[in-house]
């Protein structure tokens, strides 16, 4: 039941006059209690203003709801009226519907209307006016039971939000009139959209889902789908010291020292116990992935210490902590790389912040950056506290930035300092030079820079690790764009975090400095040049923590299915498909620039500014929600069909489906090993009768015809012709089957499927001769023909039955009626990757070419033929299935009606 609550004042004349009219009132159940002792509104005025009201010397009760109300004000308590078990109030007939003379008043008429129980505090209202008697009749409903009013527990007082904020640089500051108590725990931020009220079990669900969901694709019985890990270029850099080469004294690496030297230890660690035959990095793993474990150990702590600083409820810190155990992205990164780690020293110094430990938090940042060089943005984010404490004093805010900023420069000389004095000592190269230039020097990857610059690979470092001289343009992998592009841009995020930084915050929020954190990470991803995968562990907290509903589920998922997308499905399945990494990058950049405005509308709300504002920010993550959901069905069937693709181009399964998709469609097709059928079936089963053939005894001698599985012999049975596919250590009787039935009329081997042969059933048959045979041993065996709007696709399918020599050319032309060239395409076959010198003998080759169309081409009928010629422009001569000569040394294909 929903409460109303309002308040009488009392003194000592009206208590008086209230005891002479209300007396018995304990019949209605009304639970006394003595007053307090420091009431406010002691006077002696007091009883004469209840005269004034009431009109008369002694006022009586009309009802028992009046009744309540005057024992209350006898007693100056605040009590509960419960008005469910009454009537519904009807007016005098006589007299016509009033309009309530106050709030009291139509408190009291909305609950008795709407049956809801009112809890009124008298000690709330401010002094009452002299106004006209009020009168309210009830039918008399039958005594209820018992009617209980207790005081609710006194209103704890909350102090005024801060609306001082930091003045503009350069004005006169004002000290504080006194010092500022810090901040308690903000209260739970209900977020005003409905994604924010999903219930838990729907929440843990879709992380629940998730998180196994990502588990089956990028794991898999064995280990990763492929690993890509950084554990075997740690396991490398450890294993030089072997040789006694060690990081930063004797060679560079792209990374601060701190981890290279804690898989040195590792490394070392792991030669005490004899190396796992299976593996022998086994130990080397274990250690370091143990010493990974411990740091995301130290992460969900600090993650649970911010989400006490933030939420007061124990539910929603739990929830936090549901969010960050459900996610699979930190596992991921866990098991192959060390970013876990930097993201200790950014939660611990982001930690230390909010606390005011300004030299650990300093100390933390020193840390993080010689362990990678992210924590060092938690810099900008302690100066943005430090300015707001000393706001009031620019000076002084000043000097306490210029010390934190000098607390984490000794942090980093004190754990760098062997690394430059002992190289100086020996004469040795200052090798921390050379990583930080290989750091500033190293090429875009993974990003929407990356790909506008024309790169679609992963992150990669040049230069010779052991080289001290190596140049600045040889860390680059790839060429990019002059600097000046490169400081245009850098200009812009400046000037972009500049305005950011400079606006009025309250920053003593521990909420606040969380959000600018998340946001500092963001624009630091935005304009990065390089991304991985595993980054997005340094964004998820922030997430987490500033959001831990439904709305910050939406984000993570959304970021985490790009992350896959990216890799596996990028890198690993279909690494040629460079429209996909584009939609990933774009997708991500988008992405993030939302995400910062939930960051940026955390710090400067906009509720009150724009309401219209505030209500399409409140659907967005609907609307985010809904565009991911039609990516996945339109990127579904494109990525299926993309990975098919990827299966057959370049491939000798590509060939022979290509081949036998032209040569053989309709015609059963009978394989004699099982994994041989399933790596086909895929490719050939809506063109091909594709039969997997039974010479198990178990499975071939049942009783019951329809469990039986099928011979060879069954499977040939009233067919004029059959294509056989033998492979596995049934061919050689599978060949024979087919042998004492029928007649071989041809075979064609295709590299790793095998040997497919024609055999047929018919009498006198008629053998099977390539169309055209080259003068050098070289066969066409079929082609394919493909017509679009603007060209001509032929495929080609060659095979050398001698060893080639001769580096020759084939030529695809289109002839018109008269025999002139209107069209053709010349190239070394496959597209210049399969000179013919390097063709496998006796094995089919698919070459493929484009004929483009002129866009004044007329319609008509136009001949197709093809040729080889060699270096000298000479052709080489054909010959027909019949043994004749072709005109011109070109094979006529078919004629093509173009319209």
């Amino acid at each position: 039941m929903s409460h109303q609550k309002s308040s009488l004042p009392s003194g000592g004349e009206e208590k008086s006059k209230m005891d002479q009219s209300s007396e018995g009132s304990g019949q209605n159940g009304l639970a006394k209690k003595s007053p307090p002792p420091d009431s406010d509104h002691d006077s002696p005025d007091a009883g004469q203003l209840i005269l004034d009201i009431d009109q008369g010397p002694r006022p009586g009760p009309v009802d028992e709801i009046q009744q309540a109300l005057f024992e209350a004000a006898q007693a100056d308590l605040p009590i509960d009226v419960d008005f469910a078990a009454l009537a519904k109030p009807t007016l005098d007939p006589k007299r016509p519907p009033a309009t309530p003379n106050d709030d009291l008043e139509a408190a009291i008429q909305e609950a008795l209307q709407e049956g809801r129980t009112a809890a009124l505090d008298f000690d709330a209202l401010p002094e009452p006016t002299v106004g006209p008697k009020k009168v309210v009749s009830f039918n008399k409903p039958a005594p209820p039971p018992s009617k209980i009013l207790t005081p609710p527990p006194p209103p704890r007082p909350t102090a005024p939000p801060e609306t001082a904020l930091e003045p503009e640089p350069g004005s006169r500051p004002e000290p504080p009139p006194h010092p500022e108590p810090e901040p308690e725990p903000e209260p739970e931020v209900v977020l005003p959209d409905p994604i924010s009220a999903i219930s838990d079990f729907w929440f843990l669900l879709a992380l629940f889902l998730t998180f196994r969901l990502l588990t089956l694709l990028l794991l898999r019985p064995g280990g990763f789908i492929r690993d890509w890990s950084d554990f075997d270029t740690y396991f490398g850099i450890a294993a030089l010291s072997d040789y006694s080469l060690f990081p930063f004294l004797d060679f560079w690496l792209e990374w601060p020292p701190l981890v290279p030297w804690l898989s040195v230890g590792a490394y070392r660690l792991s030669l005490l116990l004899p190396p796992w035959s299976d593996d022998p990095r086994l130990w080397f793993i274990l250690i370091m992935g143990f010493t990974f474990v411990l740091f995301e150990v130290g992460n969900f702590v600090l993650i649970y210490r911010l989400a006490r600083k933030l939420f007061q409820s124990s539910t929603t810190v739990t929830r936090v902590l549901w969010f960050y155990v459900g996610l699979f992205p930190p596992v991921y990164a866990m098991l192959g790389f060390f970013d876990s780690v930097a993201l200790f020293f950014i939660l611990l110094a982001l930690d230390l912040i909010i606390s005011d430990r300004r030299l650990f938090s300093a100390m933390a940042i020193g840390v993080g950056f010689m362990v990678k060089i992210i924590p060092i943005l938690m810099l900008p984010v302690a100066l943005r506290r430090l300015w707001y404490q000393y706001r009031h004093n620019n000076r002084e805010a000043g000097v306490e930035a210029g010390l934190f900023v000098v607390v984490i420069g000794l942090t980093v000389m004190v754990l760098l300092a062997p690394f430059i004095i002992l190289p100086a000592l020996d004469g040795s190269p200052q090798w921390w030079l050379v990583s930080f230039r290989s750091i500033l020097g190293r090429s875009s990857w993974e990003t929407v820079w990356a790909v506008a610059e024309g790169y679609y690979g992963f992150g990669q470092v040049g230069g010779d690790r052991l080289d001290p001289n190596v140049t600045q343009a040889s860390f680059a992998i790839h060429n990019g764009w002059p600097g000046g592009v490169w400081f245009l841009i850098t200009l812009a995020f400046a000037g972009g975090y500049a305005y950011l930084f400079t606006r009025p915050a309250n920053y003593k929020q521990p909420r606040n400095l969380v959000a600018f954190g998340g946001l500092t990470v963001i624009i630091f991803m935005l304009y990065s040049k390089g991304y991985s995968p595993q980054f997005l562990v340094y964004l998820l907290p922030f997430i987490i923590l500033l959001m831990p509903t439904g709305r910050g589920l939406i984000y993570a998922l959304i970021l985490t299915g790009l992350n896959v997308l990216e890799q596996p499905i990028y890198f690993v399945m279909l690494p040629n498909d460079g429209w996909l990494l584009i939609f990933v990058v774009v997708a991500r950049f988008l992405t993030l620039a939302a995400l910062g405005l939930e960051f940026g509308l955390i710090i400067w709300p906009i509720e009150a500014r724009s309401p219209r504002l505030a209500s399409l920010h409140a659907r967005a993550p609907l609307v985010l929600g809904s565009l991911t959901a039609l990516a996945l069905v339109v990127l579904t069937p494109l990525t299926i069909r993309a990975y098919t693709n990827h299966q057959l181009d370049n491939t000798d399964l590509g060939t022979f489906t290509g081949f036998m998709a032209d040569r053989a469609a309709g015609e059963r097709v009978i394989v004699s090993d099982q994994d041989t059928y399933r790596q086909v079936y895929p490719f050939v089963a809506d063109v091909l009768d594709l039969k997997l053939a039974s010479f198990d005894p178990n499975l071939t001698d049942r009783t019951v015809a329809a469990g039986r599985a099928a011979k060879p012999t069954d499977l040939m049975q009233g067919l004029d012709q059959v294509w056989i596919l033998p492979t596995g250590p049934n061919q050689d009787a599978l060949h024979n089957v087919a042998a004492n039935r029928g007649e071989l009329l041809a075979t064609y081997n295709f590299g790793d499927v095998g040997d497919v042969s024609l055999y047929t059933f018919r009498p006198n048959p008629v053998p099977l001769i390539a169309p055209a045979r080259f003068t050098g041993g070289i066969e066409l065996v079929d082609h394919h023909t493909d017509v679009t709007g603007d060209a001509v696709t032929i495929t080609l399918y060659w095979r050398a039955l001698d060893p080639q020599t001769q580096r020759l050319t084939v030529f695809t032309q289109l002839l018109d009626g008269n025999g002139e060239l209107v069209a053709g395409h010349d190239g070394i076959p496959h597209d210049g990757t399969m000179p013919v010198p390097d063709w496998p003998v006796a094995t089919v080759l698919a070459d493929t070419h484009r004929i483009t169309l002129p866009p004044d081409l007329a319609p008509g009928d136009y001949a197709l033929v093809v040729g080889l010629y060699n270096r000298f422009n000479e052709r080489v001569s054909a010959i027909d299935p019949q043994g004749a000569v072709y005109p011109g040394r070109a094979v006529q294909l078919e004629t093509i009606q173009l319209h």
